[in-house]
């Protein structure tokens, strides 16, 4: 493998571990905490649980103020309250008010509102933190009289993310050890005992000199807040001493008392209620009880966790992204990353656990880019590399070398160039395969893997008569395959081997075709292409009969006759006289070989001719002086031979073409004309200008030709016989020598014969010059 090949895997090894130490890294020092955070708050929000009915908020808000008087008021006012909550048959009450000062004005009152809550036994009063300055110097508990009569006392801390949003708690807090529980705890250890258990503080090991001058802590854990600020069902502090709300609607209820007047309450930003409206802090614990009683606090997972889903995230991206297509890889990162979101929310509201999602999204948004950026890299330089190579290939035969453009700085505007005329040599070098394939003098078909044709030349479609892909196929099936040949699909099966198979086949008993079928294999199919050459060899048949035939008459008419001379001439060894008698009869055996010789010579010669040795020739001294060749002929059988040459006198016959072989043909007609006209008649031999054409005709009276033997005129050796007539003389090359020498003069003998009537031959010579 090439270093250019082995460089994308390194590539992708290398951005899989970065990716992976980024966000192990993100996970486990806490880069992302403000997007882990802002997750949670949206999960949280979206799958909110209603609030309990059950949990009442006595608010001791603006209009409160505005009834009972500015801050702070009598605590005989707190003490009517507690009475009035335990007359209406409230469950429990959780007054998240700090009394940790005497009543200077009215000390009766203080002695009151511990009565009020003896009386009632339900009540949970707060401890906070003590301070100096910024120093923290103790706790502040409720006065011994109030802590004697409370039925428990709580801390009301809750912790501020560094966001300033409040999200979790404490269960266990105190200055030296932590021994009171969150505030919503101790009402609930109050209402709901068999819970005391379940949230017990987790010991500790205790250092005494220094755990008295630290706030201590345990059992810290999430809230997942109930609902956005006024969830709660709130009553006015005043309407309820008023005796405005019911009983009915305090019976059974758990009360917690506070302050959500402006400027009076504690309030603080939570996960549910956004940066525009802060949560008082009695609302705040009033969602800690909630949750605490039903049990749905959040644990946050160890950050290893993020860190095992972040990489197990990036690598699966990466995997992906090596093996999917591109599409595919697109829309990888973002349903990993959405996926890693859903788990988290999945275990918030299923499994009461979190966490932080943002180093798995964070890898899935930078592995995709980075890689990308990466293959792209690597596709450019092969492609320029590949580009390069292709230009220097040069052009296609018959083609001149490309123009030169002005060199250019750009880089992706030099491979717009490369590009371009790399795309324009392929579309050259396509176009002349195309041409030289069309214009090929065998037939090609290319079949592919699929059995659908591809490719088809002019000769192609030609020698199969069918000119479209699918008649060239059902053309191909027709062929006369040999039996023994496998077949597969309609076309021989090579069966994988090397080479060319060739087959002669005659699809009609006209034409022969010669076709070779060969393999086409690509480099990792499954199944193999055929490639068809047809060559037309009808010609090549027609000169093998016509070399059978010559051999045949050779060794039967030609030694025929020479094998009655050798006869005679030792059969009468010894017998002076009887030879002489038989000289008539061996000079007749021996002037049939020489006409037969003499015609073969003719014949053969007038084969191999070649236009090119062409001479301009006048057609009417031709055919004058081949009348007088035949003339004594024609005297012998009393046969008058009229010459007209009419068409001469007004232009002269000027063509071009060998005289002799043009003479000899002329002669022949004329030949057959007297050897077959009736005695003592006419022949009739006219040269004739007929559009482009001259036409020289020759004309008997004899008894004419039969419309049956008119097919077998011009083939080798034929001649015709009819009854009542004696055989005639010659070897049947005569108008196969006329036929012979008007093609190879570009023009052609026809011949018109009625029986009874004499026949006619018109031997038709194009391209007359024009005088």
């Amino acid at each position: 493998m090439s270093p250019l090949l082995r460089r994308p895997t390194f590539e992708w090894f290398a951005v899989t571990v970065m990716c992976m130490v980024i966000v192990v890294l993100a996970a486990l020092e806490g880069w992302l905490w403000r997007i882990d955070q802002s997750i949670y708050d949206s999960t949280l929000s979206a799958f909110m649980r209603p609030p309990s009915s059950d949990v009442v908020i006595i608010a001791i808000d603006d209009a409160s103020l505005a009834s009972l008087g500015r801050w702070p008021w009598s605590r005989r006012t707190h003490a009517a309250l507690v009475d009035r909550a335990r007359e209406a048959g409230a469950r429990a009450m959780m007054m998240d008010l700090i009394l940790d000062t005497p009543s200077r004005d009215d000390p009766e009152a203080d002695q009151l509102l511990a009565e009020a809550m003896r009386r009632y036994g339900q009540v949970v009063l707060p401890v906070v933190q003590a301070t100096t300055g910024a120093a923290l110097t103790g706790e502040t508990r409720p006065l011994p009289i109030f802590a004697d009569a409370a039925a428990a006392i709580g801390h009301d801390h809750v912790e501020f993310d560094p966001d300033g949003v409040a999200r979790s708690v404490y269960l266990w807090e105190g200055f030296g050890a932590a021994r009171h529980p969150q505030l919503a705890l101790a009402l609930l250890r109050l209402v709901v005992p068999a819970l005391q258990r379940a949230y017990a503080p987790v010991p500790a090991p205790v250092d005494d000199a220094g755990d008295r001058s630290q706030w201590m802590r345990t059992n810290w854990l999430r809230i997942p807040f109930s609902g956005t600020p006024g969830s709660y069902t709130h009553y006015s502090y005043q309407a309820v001493l008023n005796g405005q709300v019911p009983g009915d609607a305090l019976r059974g209820k758990i009360l917690v008392v506070g302050a959500t007047a402006a400027g009076l309450a504690e309030s603080v930003l939570t996960p549910t209620s956004g940066l525009s409206r802060p949560m008082a802090g009695v609302e705040v614990q009033a969602n800690i009880f909630d949750a605490l009683r039903r049990g749905s606090t959040v644990g946050l997972l160890p950050s290893w966790v993020s860190a095992a889903l972040a990489v197990t995230m990036v690598l699966t991206l990466m995997l992906i992204l090596l093996y999917a297509e591109a599409r595919t890889g697109f829309i990888a990162p973002f349903a990993l990353g959405a996926l890693a979101i859903v788990l988290s929310g999945v275990g918030l509201h299923l499994g009461g656990w979190w966490f932080g999602p943002a180093p798995a999204v964070l890898g899935c948004m930078l592995a995709y880019p980075l890689w990308s950026w990466r293959r792209l890299e690597f596709a450019q330089r092969y492609l320029d590399a590949e580009l390069i190579a292709l230009e220097r290939e040069g052009t296609p035969p018959g083609h001149g070398p490309g123009e030169q453009e002005q060199a250019v700085v750009d880089g992706l505007e030099a491979r717009i160039r490369i590009v371009r005329r790399v795309a324009q040599h392929q579309r050259d070098v396509r176009r002349f395969i195309a041409d030289t394939l069309e214009h090929l003098p065998i037939g090609i078909v290319v079949i592919d893997q699929t059995n659908r044709v591809i490719l088809h030349n002019e000769r192609a479609r030609h020698l199969l008569q069918a000119f479209r892909s699918d008649a060239l196929l059902a053309a191909l099936h027709a062929l006369p395959w040999p039996a023994y040949v496998p077949m597969r699909e309609g076309l021989p099966d090579l069966g994988g081997s090397k080479g060319a198979r060739q087959f002669e086949l005659s699809p009609d008993k006209k034409r022969h075709l010669l076709v070779s079928v060969s393999e086409l294999i690509g480099d990792a199919a499954a199944r193999s292409g055929r490639v068809i050459g047809l060559a037309d060899v009808t010609l090549m048949h027609e000169a093998q009969r016509s070399r059978e035939d010559t051999m045949h008459f050779l060794s039967h008419d030609l030694r025929a006759p020479l094998a009655s001379i050798l006869t005679l001439i030792e059969g009468y060894r010894g017998e002076p006289a009887a030879q002489v008698e038989q000289i008539p009869r061996i000079a007749r055996y021996a002037r049939s070989a020489l006409d037969l010789a003499d015609g073969l010579f003719r014949l053969v010669r007038a084969e191999g001719s070649d236009p090119k040795d062409f001479v301009e020739l006048d057609l009417a001294g031709l055919v004058d002086s081949a009348a007088d060749e035949v003339w004594p002929q024609a005297q012998a059988r009393g046969i008058r031979i009229q010459v007209d040459t009419r068409d001469a006198e007004q232009e002269e016959a000027i063509v071009r073409g060998d005289f002799s072989l043009l003479r000899r043909a002329v002669i022949n007609l004329l030949t057959n004309a007297i050897k077959y006209g009736a005695a003592n008649s006419s022949v009739f031999l006219s040269l004739s200008a007929e559009g482009p054409d001259w036409v020289i005709r020759v004309r008997d009276q004899g008894a004419g030709i039969p419309a049956e033997a008119l097919s077998r005129l011009f083939r080798r050796f034929s001649r015709i016989v009819d009854e009542g007539r004696d055989q005639p003389s010659g070897v049947g090359l005569g108008l196969l020598i006329v036929k012979t020498v008007a093609e190879r003069h570009g023009g052609t003998v026809v011949v018109d014969s009625e029986p009874g009537k004499g026949c006619t031959f018109a031997l038709r010579l194009p391209l007359r010059a024009v005088g």
